[in-house]
Parts: C-alpha cells; structure tokens; sequence
C-alpha cells in the first residue's frame, strides 16, 4: 500500500471504497482539505480534453477518494512554503487529515497548515 503525504494530509491507499460509502461529489478538481488561510490541497485531473473525473465517498464520518485517471495533488499557495505537488496514480485512497493533542486545551485537534 502507498501513502501519499502533503502536508497535513495524508492520502493512504486501500484495496477498495468501503461497502456503503455515500457518493459526496464526482469532479475533475476538489479541495480535499481546507486550510485556514486559503492555502487549501487540491486534487485535479489535468487533462481536461475528456474531463476525466475521480469520485469522492463519505462512510462513517471519513473521507475516500477513487482516482480514474492520473491526478496531481497541489497546493493552491505561492512563495517558498508551499508543499511539492505529487502525481496521484488511479485507485482508492483514504483521505486523512493528521491530528495533535493540544496539552493546553486538553482536546485533540486537525492539524492547521
């Protein structure tokens, strides 16, 4: 299995979408992890001639992605901190958003790129 790190965000691959994952959306370019400062993490589908498009599933509250075609994963952000795009071959990933403990406020918390 591969894992795909950008960021905060980890895309994990899996032998499949889990049975009864809810279709969320189906687009050849998605913000798959916001950021609150704009700086979000897009997976695109470059070729845009047959708009090859990849799937985005919802199952117990995590996300999953099913890549058809060759996808890029960047991050919409300029100057010298931003993360290296990565080229996302087509199967099944699990999108995860890393978390840590803030010992301050005693909760766990997403990681904030």
């Amino acid at each position: 299995m591969n894992i795909i790190r950008h960021g905060e965000v980890l895309l994990k691959q899996i032998t499949s979408i889990p049975k009864g994952a809810v279709l969320k959306e189906e687009t050849h370019k998605a913000i798959i992890a916001h950021s609150e400062t704009g700086h979000h993490h897009i997976l695109e589908v470059k070729d845009k001639v047959d708009m090859s498009k990849f799937k985005i599933y919802s199952f117990n509250g995590e996300n999953y992605v099913e890549v058809l075609e060759i996808a890029e994963l960047w991050h919409q952000k300029t100057g010298n901190d931003t993360h290296k795009s990565h080229k996302v071959l087509p199967s099944s990933y699990q999108i995860i958003i890393k978390r840590e403990f803030d010992y301050f406020g005693n909760a766990i918390r997403r990681v904030r790129d």
